[in-house]
């Protein structure tokens, strides 16, 4: 029995060894197997990173593989989604080859880079591609076609803590601020300018972050004439490298009026995406102090020339166009005061507040013209008045209660015309 135990030792190590090795054969022959769809492209789609920051970039890479080799250039497409800023830099597009089943397969890697603006999660959805390719079975179809698509994928982008309230939110490297001042705002007289240029540089991600810097609020007296923003966006070439750009903004200032104030501070609050801090940059404010008396107007002087060429000839026309026939109305309005005795009774009232007869006298005698003149007090009051003038007795006890006879007799005559004249029809619209 103890002779058997050895032996029985030796075949189940034996039978244990040929089981172990042809596991491992079978095994062996598992990994080295060629699939079923050899032949088939391989297309797969990958992201360097899938949660970020808003403001971070990340790399989106799309592989293309066949057997043999591609006989027409891949076209790839175009990714759009809102907020989410995509670019693919120069040299995109590149050449690959892998070792599949120990068969150098060979393909095209196209790089996108993928900035999101805003927090959110972003899905990129399969998109199909045409694939042709070199037959590896060099059968009468010389050219293989296949129509694959990557697998979607998915990017988050979440604020990073603390930066939740930045409004507006900005991410970046690196974010620098620069003004340039051209002219003297606190040394201006009305109508002279000056001009204010604001430069936004930023590193690690996209101009699209930086906001409006100035606007055309001014204080009053101050105009405001703003140019066009202007933007640049910078990239080194490489969808890894480094990306940025810059925004301009100039605003003109013309003086008007005399004043003091000032043009306000800008200030841009933005996340730090290699430190992980809040940071602020400031500009500093503009003072602006404005002396002298108020431009009348900020006009050229060709503008000038030519209101003042206007102007004399209105003078011209008024002088000899204008003014003679002002002064032909009042003319024909003093005839008519006269005809109607208007003039004649303002002189006669004058007189008698005067006590001057001899001017009372004229005015009587352009009064006799009027029709109802003759049935007033004032003829005989005139000449009770004339026999007290130049009568025997003294003028100072017997004229003065006939200047006050003659006024009220002036007075019931000048209402008496009113009188007449409220009372008298209108004259009809169309005569006979």
């Amino acid at each position: 029995m103890n002779l058997l135990n050895p032996r029985l030792r030796c075949i189940l190590c034996a039978v244990i060894l040929l089981w172990a090795a042809s596991a491992s054969s079978a095994q062996s022959a598992k990994t080295n197997a060629t699939p079923a769809n050899i032949d088939t492209p391989i297309v797969r789609s990958t992201l360097s990173q899938s949660s970020v920051v808003p403001g971070q970039a990340v790399t989106l890479q799309i592989t293309v593989l066949v057997p043999t080799w591609l006989t027409k250039p891949v076209e790839f497409p175009t990714i759009d989604r809102p907020n989410l800023s995509v670019s693919a830099p120069d040299k995109s597009s590149v050449s690959t080859s892998e070792t599949i089943n120990g068969t150098t397969w060979s393909g095209v890697v196209r790089e996108y880079l993928l900035v999101p603006l805003t927090p959110g999660v972003f899905r990129l959805p399969a998109t199909s591609l045409d694939i042709r390719y070199r037959n590896p079975d060099g059968g009468p179809d010389i050219t293989r076609q296949a129509t694959l698509a990557p697998e979607p994928i998915t990017l988050t982008a979440s604020a990073p803590e603390g930066a939740e309230a930045l409004d507006p939110y900005i991410a970046a490297d690196n974010l620098n601020l620069e003004q340039r001042i051209e002219g003297t705002p606190e040394n201006l007289k009305p109508g002279d300018s000056f001009s204010r240029t604001v430069t936004a540089s930023i590193q690690g991600s996209t101009v699209m972050f930086v906001p409006a810097l100035l606007t055309t609020d001014a204080p009053s007296g101050l105009a405001a004439y703003a140019d066009t923003p202007r933007t640049n966006a910078q990239s080194d070439g490489r969808v890894d490298g480094e990306n940025g750009g810059s925004r301009v903004e100039k605003i003109t200032y013309v003086a008007e009026t005399p004043l003091k104030g000032t043009l306000p501070a800008i200030t841009l609050s933005w996340y730090d995406l290699k430190d992980g801090d809040i940071k602020t940059t400031t500009l500093k404010p503009v003072k602006v102090h404005v002396k002298g008396v108020a431009a009348i107007s900020g006009l050229p002087p060709a503008h000038w020339l030519g209101l003042l060429a206007l102007g004399i000839a209105l003078l011209w026309l008024a002088r000899e166009y204008l003014w003679p026939t002002i002064t032909q109305v009042r003319a024909q309005y003093h005839q008519r005061r006269e005809a109607a005795g208007t003039l004649a009774l303002r002189q006669l009232q004058s007189a008698i507040k005067h006590h001057n007869y001899s001017v009372a006298l004229n005015a009587s005698m352009t009064l006799k013209k009027q029709a109802d003149y003759a049935t007033s007090d004032i003829p005989q009051t005139l000449f009770a008045l004339g026999q007290a003038h130049y009568g025997n007795t003294p003028a100072s006890a017997s004229a003065a209660p006939l200047w006050q006879k003659l006024e009220l007799a002036t007075d019931a005559y000048v209402a008496g015309r009113r009188r007449r004249a409220l009372s008298s029809p209108l004259p009809p619209l169309n005569p006979p």
